[in-house]
């Protein structure tokens, strides 16, 4: 009787510290995997701009922080891609038709928020930033940044792309 008593004592002990192990365990395991997912999205964004911008003859000098503009060898003559951050959205679209996403819930687009600020800067050949509208022929790159937010958690990540005229011959 007096070790059935004190097996009792001793499931009632640690039956609570088992539990609580294993929910930081499941807590832990679900973090895990929404890090992962966001860094899939991301590495979806990264390729894609990147895949878009392959091409870019140069960057159009109206471009601003929320808006990316380039024209491509095919045709230098019109806008092929316009990248723009709208509402928590990157979007992109051709010729202006239909846009397409890139991602979506990105932080930071409109105004700073908590120090986060989603943005396109763009960098001469030395690769310094040219400040909000810089002219058409010292863009030699732009450096895609951006946040986003999964769960309570924001992720930080960065892309940068040159004009193909100078992505092997950037310190001309």
């Amino acid at each position: 009787m007096i070790e059935m008593i004190a097996a009792m004592v001793l499931v009632s002990i640690l039956v609570p510290g088992i539990s609580s192990i294993l929910g930081g365990t499941l807590m832990n395991i679900a973090l895990t995997q929404i890090a992962v997912l966001a860094n899939m999205e991301a590495d979806y964004a990264q390729r894609n701009f990147k895949k878009h911008i392959d091409g870019a003859a140069r960057f159009v000098a109206e471009c601003t922080t929320t808006t990316l503009q380039y024209r491509d060898f095919s045709n230098p003559d019109t806008v092929t891609y316009q990248y723009e951050f709208d509402g928590r959205v990157l979007r992109y679209s051709k010729d202006g038709g239909d846009p397409g996403t890139l991602l979506e819930n990105v932080v930071g687009i409109d105004a700073d928020t908590l120090g986060y600020r989603s943005k396109f800067v763009y960098r001469d050949k030395y690769y310094a930033d040219l400040g909000v509208s810089p002219a058409e022929g010292k863009i030699r790159g732009v450096e895609l940044i951006f946040y986003i937010l999964r769960g309570e958690s924001v992720y930080s990540y960065s892309t940068y792309a040159a004009v193909d005229q100078y992505q092997l011959d950037i310190w001309d």
